[in-house]
């Protein structure tokens, strides 16, 4: 082979390389680009926490405390009463035994609370000692024989447009309690109506709305456990319109008269547990 040959073989041999070569820093790039493209794994639940809003049903259930011989004030002085601001007067009004120095209401500082995914671990005071404490722990001491919570004004917005929040912390306070004290039966007292929505960016109707939006799950959470009971107590509060009573409004639209708080713990006395029959979870 003659030097001209081997020049035209050499050159021919390095331009076969330099293709090869550029094939595959092609065929390099396309599978890169065919990565990025591909869409990704979806995360398990596992790997991100996830709160579904899960579906909520309004159908009654065979939970709500029905109508009794009224069992007087020593049915009502073994309850206690957790809640919002609506629960926390009860202790300024004066209408429990004991009157204003009642331990029957537990609240905190504020006195108020919000049912939020931190109800259980927010303390209260607890009446008899002045210490902060979990409910839980408040309960575990103090095995109340009625428990009567009120929740769902405060927050209602959110609950309205995620209602598994409400349905879920419920069920978080509601587990808590009966871990910690789990022969307490405990009562849910219906949202109280309101004649004032000038804090919540609705009309009073709506809001009304919004709050028999969230009586009707009452009967669902109630009904997934045992001695978990529905007082109907706000149907003794609101007019024909839906809205509070004149009557029982302190002045804003919202909180309770001395009087109100009568006619609730009257409902409590007249649909009294202990008198129920047939009950369906205890």
């Amino acid at each position: 082979m003659n030097l001209k040959t081997q020049t035209r073989f050499l050159s021919v041999l390095l331009l076969l390389i330099a293709t090869l070569s550029v094939l595959c820093v092609l065929g390099l790039i396309t599978l890169g680009i065919l990565h990025l493209t591909e869409p990704a794994p979806a995360e398990t639940e596992s790997e991100t926490e996830t709160e579904s809003d899960t579906d909520v049903s309004t159908d009654p259930q065979e939970v709500f405390l029905e109508s009794t011989a009224d069992a007087g004030m020593a049915y009502i002085d073994q309850m206690i009463f957790f809640g919002e601001s609506t629960t926390s007067h009860l202790l300024a009004r004066g209408v429990l035994s004991g009157g204003t120095e009642t331990h029957q209401v537990w609240t905190d500082s504020s006195n108020t609370r919000m049912l939020s995914s931190r109800i259980t671990s927010e303390p209260i005071v607890y009446p008899p000692t002045k210490e902060s404490l979990t409910v839980a722990d408040a309960c575990k001491r103090e095995q109340p024989t009625y428990l009567v919570l009120s929740f769902g004004l405060n927050g209602i917005l959110n609950f309205i447009s995620t209602p598994s929040q409400y349905v879920n912390n419920y069920g978080k306070l509601i587990t808590a309690i009966q871990t910690a004290s789990p022969d307490t039966k405990i009562i849910l007292q219906t949202v109280y109506p309101v004649s004032s929505a000038e804090h919540f960016g609705v009309d009073v109707a709506t809001l009304n709305g919004y709050i028999e939006t969230l009586n009707g799950y009452l009967p669902e959470i109630a009904a997934k456990y045992e001695n978990v009971r529905v007082a109907d107590t706000a149907s003794v509060l609101r007019d024909t319109n839906g809205q509070l009573l004149p009557d029982y409004d302190n002045g804003d639209g919202i909180h309770l008269t001395a009087s109100a708080y009568e006619a609730i713990l009257r409902y409590l006395r007249t649909h009294s547990w202990e008198s129920q029959k047939g009950q369906s979870n205890s």
